[in-house]
């Protein structure tokens, strides 16, 4: 009985995690955006700390943290209230952490930090981050200058009172991924679990075989062991099997939402989960994914 009360309780309390990034209502105005995730129901928001950039839909909302100033940096605070969780992605688009050019390198570092500093300022717990690579080269080339700059942005992230996190991604490889994200050893770095960030792992033959759906799975299932308590943040989303392309609204595709969702209350998750979709229809399928995602956190808490 204690064991089934303390299952209810951590559903209950990763229900209240579920969260949406603002670039699933693309097209729309920041404020706009917050406005209505609040006014759906969910209790959690991840910010950009971008602008003028678009995903496959249309232009997303955001800001460039490093440039706002102390007003503007409480009119945001103002704007995020109604939501109990914050998260922030950083910029990724147009940044070489690991240029051989000091100019751009240092500058997109300079971007990085200053973000880390703002997101704790605003009230957000975590940062996410994507390890851009250096062109031309192979990554154990410049592996080491990874792990330092992100020990580096770990100690800027918990003076700030954040954390971290290294989406998957890059390095494509999950043995690569997972092994850099413990070596890195800092307890205010991480991952952001993104569960549909893992399709360069299999082939264009695997991805058509009548068993896709399942290797994909034991692929995330296997992340997640190998990661475990590393995990600080998830994006969530779905596979279209048809083509394998992602960001599709939970419930629609591929993904093993009770697996995954069972595995991740097993290991006491307590990041937030963030949906990330690229979906015309924004709002409608937002509700969607969060109707669906309610009910199978509540589910799975039934198969721990």
């Amino acid at each position: 009985m204690a064991a089934c009360d303390q299952m209810k309780r951590r559903a209950e309390e990763m229900a209240g995690r579920l969260g949406y990034n603002t670039a699933c209502l693309a097209g729309l105005p920041l404020e706009e955006s917050l406005d209505l995730g609040a006014a759906a129901g969910l209790r959690g928001v991840e910010l950009l700390s971008f602008a003028d950039y678009r995903n496959a839909v249309g232009p997303v909302a955001g800001v460039f943290f490093d440039r706002l100033t102390a007003q503007q940096k409480a009119e945001l605070v103002a704007l995020i209230e109604p939501f109990d969780n914050v998260s922030v992605h950083a910029p990724f688009w147009d940044m070489q952490p690991f240029s051989p050019n000091p100019g751009l390198r240092d500058e997109t570092r300079r971007q990085l930090r200053e973000t880390l500093r703002t997101a704790g300022e605003i009230g957000a717990s975590t940062v996410t981050t994507h390890i851009i690579p250096r062109s031309g080269y192979q990554l154990q080339e410049y592996r080491a200058d990874v792990v330092d700059c992100y020990r580096d942005l770990g100690d800027v992230a918990a003076e700030a009172g954040v954390t971290v996190t290294i989406e998957t991604g890059f390095p494509v490889a999950m043995d690569d991924f997972v092994s850099l994200v413990h070596d890195i050893a800092h307890e205010a770095v991480g991952a952001n679990l993104d569960i549909g960030h893992l399709r360069g792992i299999m082939s264009e033959e695997q991805k058509r075989a009548p068993d896709a759906a399942r290797m994909y799975n034991d692929i995330l299932a296997a992340h997640i062991q190998s990661l475990g308590p590393k995990i600080y943040h998830t994006h969530l989303h779905d596979i279209r099997p048809s083509d394998f392309r992602d960001h599709r609204t939970p419930g629609a595709g591929l993904i093993d939402y009770p697996r995954l969702l069972t595995q991740l209350l097993a290991i006491d998750y307590r990041g937030l989960l963030v949906m990330e979709l690229d979906e015309p229809d924004g709002l409608p399928e937002l509700e969607r994914g969060r109707d669906f995602l309610l009910a199978a956190i509540m589910a799975a808490r039934q198969a721990v």
